[in-house]
């Protein structure tokens, strides 16, 4: 049952590839979101857990036809954009080779995990500018995350079976909490608690800095998601939405620092009702550790792994290779148990995984879209969606010290702002002006 599935899946990404159709991105945010619920009530029906099912690799299946679109399409793509694809082909290329050596099948399932977002920043790019195409892929983001949500208050007051019966099988009893009403952390339809806050922490923040990525419901979607982040206990997520939207105002000439200044008043007079009205102790006791976060046993490890990680990547100018962490790294023993140390740090994550060659390419294809989206604002081009980059782009080097969730879920909304911000379309010009330095150059005819 598992094979038909998901094939059931992926036959409407085929119709959508054969047409060449944008609303293959849509499509593949909503099957990376709910796969792993549908997962779980299959085999919950079938009553035998299936570590390796194929439902949960239809997100990469589906990538891999976006990488295809992307390549079919690679001379479309300027000569400035094409040198940042090189740039992160080399990188995966070094660490690939590494990993098939060492961590054989990992490899392969790591690379697909970075070639999928990186595939939807190519996309993103190839829209060449398109805002209504980029306001439906952000709106579609908006529309799974609320749909996530109200399921994940289902499963925190229900408890639905298949995920009790998942839980059990993965051995996540206490670390997810008791599997009673209200007494369970809530992960909806994700592979935990981790991967839903953070996407839903990525998904909220444009709904947030701008009306035009709200979808009709408004601000009662952008409610209930913060209400459900509250009930993942993840505190890394409610740290990037306030940096987020402490952060675009600061990076961009001060857009919108009144509103946003009255929304973190509103939405933290919000929250302590909220907190009231559902009366756990569980969530304010949680809450409450942000005034002593230097002393949490979690700061503390996360401390002791950035020493760790520092000592060790000086020692290995190669790497482990992808698969050498992560999810990627479950595949070659058959466990849910990663023998990752620096899971808990995105750049040591990154240095181990892609060795220091493949790492400086990695970040310097980065710097490259953050120079040119400097060039483009100091030649007075300054669209919201550019300004928007730049808040992701601040917040999600911070946020990668303690987690790299590039190659995650919560990665979506930003390569789709990072490829908006490195092919733009730039405004008409007289032939006597000059286009900004290291501007996209138009498409070849």
């Amino acid at each position: 049952m598992d094979w038909f599935v998901a094939l059931l899946i992926v036959a409407p990404a085929l119709v959508l590839y054969a047409k060449q159709s944008s609303w293959i991105i849509d499509y593949v945010i909503w099957v990376t979101v709910f796969n792993r619920g549908i997962r779980r009530v299959v085999d919950w029906m079938e009553g035998a857990f299936n570590a390796f099912s194929p439902i949960s690799l239809t997100p990469l299946v589906i990538s891999g036809l976006i990488f295809l679109m992307v390549v079919q399409n690679y001379r479309r793509f300027p000569p400035s954009f094409q040198k940042i694809m090189r740039l992160f082909a080399i990188a995966l290329a070094i660490a690939f080779a590494v990993g098939i050596v060492r961590n054989q099948l990992a490899a392969v399932y790591a690379l697909a995990e970075y070639v999928a977002p990186l595939s939807i920043m190519c996309m993103a790019a190839l829209a060449h500018g398109n805002e209504k195409i980029l306001d439906r892929w952000i709106k579609s983001i908006g529309w799974a995350a609320v749909v996530a949500c109200i399921y994940g208050w289902y499963q925190y007051y229900t408890i639905p079976p298949w995920d009790a019966f998942w839980v059990r099988s993965v051995g996540f009893e206490g670390y997810l909490g008791k599997l009673k009403s209200t007494e369970m952390v809530v992960f909806s339809t994700m592979a935990e608690r981790g991967p839903f806050a953070g996407f839903l922490s990525f998904a909220v923040i444009p709904m947030l800095i701008s009306a035009r990525w709200r979808n009709v419901t408004g601000w009662a979607s952008v409610a209930l998601i913060l209400a459900t982040i509250l009930l993942t206990f993840v505190r890394t997520s409610i740290i990037t939405i306030v940096l987020a939207t402490v952060l675009y105002p600061m990076l961009n000439r001060g857009k919108n620092s009144i509103r946003i200044v009255v929304l973190l008043c509103v939405g933290a007079l919000g929250a302590n009702y909220f907190l009231g009205k559902l009366s756990s102790d569980k969530i304010n006791k949680r809450l409450q550790t942000f005034s002593t976060i230097t002393k949490d046993g979690s700061f503390q490890g996360r401390i002791g792994i950035a020493g760790y990680g520092l000592t060790t990547a000086l020692k290995n100018p190669l790497g482990t290779g992808l698969g050498s962490s992560g999810l990627a790294g479950r595949v070659n023993t058959g466990t849910l148990q990663s023998d990752s140390a620096i899971g808990d740090n995105g750049y040591f994550s990154i240095i181990f995984s892609f060795g220091w060659a493949g790492s400086a390419c990695f970040f310097y294809a980065f710097y490259l879209v953050w120079a040119r989206v400097r060039a483009m604002e100091r030649a007075g081009i300054r669209r919201e969606s550019l300004m928007m980059f730049k808040a992701l782009f601040v917040t999600g080097a911070v946020v990668l010290m303690v987690g790299d969730w590039l190659a995650g879920p919560s990665s979506a909304v930003f390569f789709i702002f990072t490829g908006f911000a490195a092919n733009p379309r730039l405004p008409s010009r007289r032939p006597a002006e000059q286009a900004p330095p290291g501007a996209a150059e138009p498409h070849p005819a």
